[in-house]
């Protein structure tokens, strides 16, 4: 793909309105001259033309007048007292960079006891993408695209030679082909102002974004592209040089955790994900993390009865981050046929159906867990062979059973949620933060049956695999 040059902008309306003498209005002498200084004024609005908003929270540089302002709500802008005499505008914003864009006027004079109205636009969506994305060849899908920068999270610097994959599922509805659910990944390689593009994209879409570099990898970002005729996301990337095997840095995040509906916000568990970095909330649903590795990172809530949710989170130790998640309410539906049946297909993506063709282990499915009606994950652990429920003063605790079935693992039982280990605060505290309407699929394994990926060290322990709604989508 073509390297793109740099989108540079100058865009800005000016308006100058003068002071008006009353000497052509009276017959009079005109009056003596003031002493007092003639000033200027300079005020305007910046409209943010690609998400259809004003763009609030920019740097608003007027040179000349050696003064830094910051747009309001409404992205407006001013200063008065100023001299008479040229002056230049410029904005700075983080979605500027990240979309290679320089947004000022020219050069415009003041005059005295004058004002002057300026108005500067963020290009639109279709106009960054004719001069960012070369023509539409054959594999173009579609006129929409994704495009960023991938930047060192310490020393801020462009990284280039990442690659920048995004990856996503194609849906086909037909009478020929009924429901296709096709997993489709396009990628660019950085150049180096460590710029990314991809064009051509569908929209709309619920995708991931992710960047690599040796062994140094960004979590897979969740992003989308909404029902525009054509749409552009833009995002910039942290990655660390460090080899992504490092679990710790320097890296801090505190944030709010917000219960829907509920009476107190105690309680949710969130983690980093990728690590085994996990924090509680307190009375308030505040948390906080510290010793964080720097990058582009994930942050996954839960909390028992309410959906889980995901917030990407860009770390680094210049400065803390800060964030808020809102758990909505979980509501248990009836799966339809449908519904059911492409939960089976995404299974098969994630390797559940090929694992269980394999013969080893034990698996429950979508629709068997249906029959069910779960309200608790230990409502479906309990029908395993070779798990029995054991009720604590802490919670029911899962413990393998043996002597019960072929299936005799050692005296522990370690599980994986979505792909990911799950890092216990407390024996059986999974019980508290997945609910069993959210479980989709189920893997059991014990010995030498277990799947190398799910193989956790030396332990000899059962290991259990749950699949959810969160990770399992229709």
């Amino acid at each position: 793909m073509r390297q793109a040059t740099l989108l540079s902008l100058v865009t800005g309306l000016i308006v100058s309105i003068a002071g008006t003498s009353l000497a052509a209005q009276q017959k009079t002498s005109p009056p003596a001259k003031s002493t007092a200084p003639q000033r200027a004024a300079i005020s305007g609005v910046v409209i943010d033309s690609l998400n259809h908003r004003y763009l609030s929270g920019a740097d608003v540089i007027v040179e000349g007048a050696k003064t830094a302002l910051v747009t309001d709500s409404l992205g407006k802008f001013a200063i008065d007292g100023l001299p008479p005499g040229t002056y230049q505008v410029g904005v700075f914003h983080p979605m500027l960079d990240t979309l290679g864009i320089s947004l000022a006027t020219k050069p415009f004079h003041v005059g005295p006891d004058s004002s002057s109205f300026i108005v500067l636009a963020v290009p639109s969506a279709s106009t960054i993408i004719r001069s960012a994305c070369p023509v539409r060849g054959f594999r173009a899908q579609g006129s929409s695209a994704v495009i960023g920068h991938v930047t060192d999270p310490e020393s801020l610097q462009p990284v280039a030679g990442a690659e920048v994959s995004i990856a996503w599922t194609q849906i086909e509805v037909s009478k020929e082909i009924g429901l296709r659910r096709t997993p489709r990944v396009v990628r660019d390689s950085t150049d180096a102002a460590g710029t990314f593009k991809i064009c051509g994209l569908p929209n709309p879409m619920q995708a991931t974004l992710q960047a690599r570099r040796g062994g140094a990898v960004t979590a897979e970002i969740p992003i989308s592209l909404g029902e525009e005729e054509t749409e552009l996301f833009a995002r910039t990337l942290l990655l660390s040089r460090a080899d992504s095997g490092a679990k710790t840095g320097n890296a801090s995040v505190s944030g709010r955790v917000v219960l829907e509906g509920a009476p107190s916000n105690a309680g949710s568990r969130v983690e980093l994900v990728g690590t085994d970095i996990v924090a509680m909330t307190n009375e308030k649903g505040d948390f906080s993390m510290r010793n964080l590795p720097s990058g582009s990172h994930v942050l996954l809530a839960r909390h028992l009865g309410f959906g889980a949710e995901t917030v990407p989170v860009d770390l680094t130790s210049h400065e803390p981050r800060q964030v808020r998640i809102k758990l909505p309410k979980f509501v248990a539906i009836m799966d339809p046929v449908l519904v059911t049946a492409r939960r089976a297909a995404s299974l098969d993506r994630v390797g559940f159906s090929q694992r269980k063709r394999s013969g080893q282990g034990y698996y429950l499915g979508p629709e068997q867990i249906q029959r069910m009606h779960p309200n608790y994950l230990t409502d479906i652990l309990r029908t395993v062979p070779g798990l029995r429920v054991n009720y604590t003063p802490n919670g029911e605790v899962i413990t393998p059973s043996r002597g019960i079935s072929s299936m005799l693992g050692g005296g522990c039982v370690q599980y994986f949620v979505d792909d990911m280990p799950w890092q216990s605060a407390m024996p059986g505290d999974i019980n508290q933060f997945v609910n069993g309407n959210e479980v989709v699929g189920v893997e059991v394994y014990s010995g030498p049956g277990t799947p190398a990926q799910y193989a956790r060290g030396m332990q000899d322990c059962t290991t259990v695999v749950l699949w959810t709604k969160f990770k399992i989508r229709d």
